[in-house]
């Protein structure tokens, strides 16, 4: 796929309208929200719990990843001493399990990105089930974001999440936050910035804040707060931690100030990961050759 295709598939969900994204987003919040209202109406979770969990959700999803690990660790001390008797050996096995899952859902909303599943319509199938894991804006923002990084690659005002500069836990931090500001940047490459397009941004920034919380709210109206905490959360972590990781350790910045992506497979953690992930940190092969489904088989 050329650049100029590339863009031209990437952008439609910030350039064929204005308000395509807040039209994107509001469906998702009616979707999800008459989901969920079905699950409550069939399990009458609030029935028995307090609605004041519901606050516990907020930190969850949030852009900064510190606030993230705030509110797990306030949610996971809530569900422990609340169900103290209930929590057995059970969660211990399941927590392996949820933290494979997240990797698993990074990876697969990846490929989906770059149509690599046959038939091609199930591509936009795993991506929005990734998506609705992630608690992200959406399959069609994650494609948009990730073309913007292979065609910009390591550019610090383009690539919409450039590594250069950052410690990795400072660049797990602000990884969100970054991609927001491309996405605000795209934006106004194609709308211009008057007060209207400015009014209509804003717009969508808040429903895809909404569209989050409706996400997060969804799992947490299915599972409950033990499943909910106990093995979504570490899942959901699971893949901000990996998705942050392929992202800054295979984009090395040389003695002469350039950048050189690598792949990787020089210790146990990328080791298990390609073997188990298809290739992950492959990710200069995935550079080269997008659509390979594994990238360690690119020679």
């Amino acid at each position: 796929m050329n650049e100029a295709r590339k863009k031209s598939r990437s952008d439609r969900i910030l350039s064929k309208h204005p308000f395509a994204l807040g039209k994107y987003l509001v469906l998702n919040i009616v979707i999800y929200s008459i989901v969920t209202a079905g699950i409550l109406f069939w399990n009458r979770l609030f029935e028995t719990i307090s609605w004041w969990w519901v606050l516990s959700l907020l930190p969850l999803f949030l852009n900064h990843f510190r606030y993230i690990i705030g509110g797990t660790l306030l949610l996971s001390m809530a569900v422990f001493a609340t169900y103290t008797t209930e929590i057995t050996w059970i969660y211990l096995l399941l927590f392996p399990a949820s933290i494979y899952v997240g990797h698993l859902s990074a990876v697969l909303l990846h490929n989906a990105v770059h149509n690599i599943f046959r038939p091609s319509w199930l591509n936009p199938i795993i991506g929005e089930v990734c998506a609705l894991h992630q608690i992200s804006a959406g399959f069609p923002v994650f494609r948009l974001v990730h073309y913007q990084h292979h065609i910009h690659s390591d550019d610090p005002e383009k690539d919409p999440h450039p590594s250069l500069g950052y410690t990795f836990w400072s660049y797990i931090d602000v990884g969100r936050v970054l991609v927001m500001k491309r996405l605000k940047a795209i934006y106004f490459e194609n709308w211009g910035d008057s007060e209207k397009s400015q009014n209509l941004w804003k717009t969508q920034e808040i429903l895809l804040v909404c569209s989050r919380f409706v996400k997060t709210f969804f799992w947490f109206s299915l599972l409950g707060p033990k499943l909910f905490a106990l093995v979504f959360v570490p899942s959901y972590i699971s893949y901000i931690y990996l998705f942050a990781s392929f992202n800054y350790f295979t984009h090395h910045e040389k003695d002469d100030g350039t950048i050189e992506i690598l792949n990787l497979d020089n210790n146990w953690y990328f080791k298990f990961c390609n073997k188990t992930l298809f290739g992950v940190f492959y990710h200069k092969n995935h550079h080269l050759r997008p659509r390979l489904f594994n990238p360690m088989h690119f020679n």
